[in-house]
């Protein structure tokens, strides 16, 4: 379901599955005012239909963000809410009042597998000689996603209840496959299509990111125990 295209969610639609808002990750990828206005415009929408879909699906009890990485739910709680706001400055306050209103942030991500894609993506940007080079990175990157996605989707898993309501931030290109019993709902603010508008009028040499990711993840946090 995309919130924008059907209306409010019910709960009857995802009686018996737990919920998960999926609110894509959006940053400012250079420094432009007026992208920047867009970008806080984004997150301001998006938590705003997240406060709606909770009138009817339940209040938001565990947060999931792309970057973020630890043990346990009360495992350097303080440290990754510290790494997740220079992470996503725009979206934190917002992030933020959801916790403070009793959400958890959880763990989300394995350290090393973060590390090891963010190492290979950088790899795979710099190889020019070596087409032989490339390829086995391109593999080697893949198969490091792959691994780091399916970690995601254990997380989500393992951390929500029966009937329980999450928000997950992620990339908008992500691969994550969620579980048979864990309803999606994509939350898409019209300043999504804003930003991507923005990004094709304004090219500023070779795209850093595909078209479809107007943001990008965090870099790589430390990890916390």
């Amino acid at each position: 379901m995309t919130l924008g295209n059907v209306g409010k969610g019910t709960y009857a639609e995802f009686a018996g599955k737990r919920k998960l808002l999926l609110v894509p990750y959006v940053a400012a990828v250079r420094d432009d005012a007026e992208l920047d206005a867009l970008v806080a415009a984004y997150w301001e929408e998006a938590f705003a239909q997240v406060a709606k879909l909770e009138q009817t699906l339940g209040a938001v009890r565990h947060i999931f963000h792309e970057g973020v990485v630890g043990e346990g739910p009360g495992e350097g709680a303080e440290e990754r809410v510290k790494v997740l706001e220079l992470g996503n400055p725009a979206g934190f306050p917002h992030v933020s009042a959801a916790l403070d209103r009793g959400a958890t942030l959880e763990p989300t991500e394995d350290a090393e597998l973060l590390r090891e894609t963010l190492d290979l993506h950088r790899c795979i940007a710099v190889v020019q000689a070596s087409r032989s080079v490339q390829d086995r990175l391109v593999e080697w990157f893949e198969d490091a996603r792959t691994r780091r996605y399916a970690f995601i989707a254990r997380r989500i898993s393992e951390a929500m209840e029966l009937d329980g309501v999450g928000l997950l931030v992620i990339s908008p290109d992500h691969r994550v496959q969620f579980d048979a019993d864990v309803g999606v709902i994509y939350v898409a603010p019209p300043s999504l299509d804003r930003i991507n508008t923005w990004l094709r009028d304004h090219p500023l040499g070779p795209p850093a990111e595909p078209p479809s990711s107007p943001g990008r993840p965090p870099s790589a946090p430390r990890e916390t125990r």
